[in-house]
């Protein structure tokens, strides 16, 4: 799956958080919350992950800096001129230096930003906790990324109450850049910021990208963003990656039933456009108590005896396009443009 260019790489990364009841807190189940996980991401490459609420897209990303301790699963950084490291073996001691060149975008622009310090403090604070700079150069440092972000470094004596919420985001990217990282893990950074805004911020992170040579892992449940910033797309259903393909090839040729049902969820700005709407029946299962077989079966049209007792493996089909079907190569699912004119697959 790798390649001189891969940043990143994941195989079988698992994570399971423990069910405990009783007066002794025994642990009587497991909540699959990342389940066999494995994906690569390429140098300056933006690779989407996409699902709905639940599916494990944030634990995912946490997991992979460590902010959620993996139960197991490899999680290889690919260091230019050195030796790659499996980030899931290294100690504290070991890792701290190693997550300069891994920053992350949390969601949530409004409790991310701690209220009681300054945007200067916030800003400076990864500058000063690994002693990069100080007192006047980490004020020039504090400067020059909010100008990069588009603030006005006269804001640097401001609070975050004092900001709306895409200028809240804008101070958030600026955090996470401050160590010049080479992979950025932005954790749906526009879901909670109004559509006119979203486009703004998404740009801002397309331009520091070309910029700053960046690499991100960018998660989202909002398909159509996805598929502007995106080059490749991983869809996660039950915390698995069920596909995984370049961005115009997913869109247009996907290969599993839930892409196929996601793509049909995607609006469209345009009264007059029809689109083929797949309703999938019934609700997510647990993660704790996950089916047999797929994981999407219990919801699948296309179901059949084999997908409820084996599960079906991740494989290449060709032009590495990545899933995990049964029925891959004889099911003819539908891409945008075929559900935008209201056909149904066969």
């Amino acid at each position: 799956m790798a390649d001189n260019q891969v940043l990143l790489e994941i195989k079988n990364l698992v994570k399971y958080f423990p069910v405990k009841k009783g007066v002794f807190r025994r642990t009587v189940a497991q909540v699959k919350a990342v389940d066999d996980v494995s994906f690569y991401i390429n140098h300056g490459e933006t690779l989407g992950l996409v699902g709905e609420s639940g599916c494990g897209k944030t634990t995912t990303g946490r997991t992979i800096l460590r902010l959620v301790e993996p139960t197991g699963g490899q999680i290889i950084f690919h260091r230019e001129g050195k030796e790659a490291v499996d980030i899931a073996k290294l100690s504290r001691r070991v890792l701290k230096p190693l997550r300069r060149q891994m920053q992350i975008i949390f969601q949530d622009p409004y409790s991310s930003l701690n209220p009681r310090m300054t945007i200067g403090d916030i800003v400076g604070e990864p500058l000063v906790v690994h002693k990069v700079a100080r007192g006047k150069e980490r004020e020039a440092r504090v400067r020059e990324l909010l100008e990069a972000v588009g603030l006005n470094p006269s804001y640097m004596k401001r609070y975050p109450h004092e900001f709306s919420g895409g200028q809240r985001q804008r101070i958030g990217i600026a955090r996470a850049l401050a160590l010049d990282p080479e992979l950025v893990i932005a954790d749906e950074p526009v879901s909670a910021l109004d559509v006119s805004i979203q486009a703004q911020v998404i740009n801002l992170l397309e331009d520091l990208q070309k910029e700053f040579g960046l690499t991100y892992l960018f998660i989202a449940h909002d398909l159509s963003v996805v598929r502007h910033i995106s080059s490749r797309v991983a869809v996660m259903y039950l915390g698995k990656v069920v596909e995984m393909a370049a961005t115009q090839e997913l869109y247009e040729n996907p290969k599993h039933p839930y892409t196929e049902a996601l793509l049909s969820a995607v609006p469209v700005p345009d009264p007059d456009y029809k689109m083929e709407r797949i309703i999938l029946e019934g609700d997510v299962p647990s993660p704790v108590n996950p089916p047999s077989g797929c994981p999407f079966h219990p919801r699948c049209r296309y179901a059949k005896e084999v997908c409820s007792q084996e599960v079906p493996p991740f494989v290449d089909l060709g032009n590495k396009h990545f899933t995990s079907c049964h029925f891959a190569r004889e099911l003819q699912l539908n891409g945008v443009e075929e559900l935008r004119r209201g056909e149904t697959a066969q």
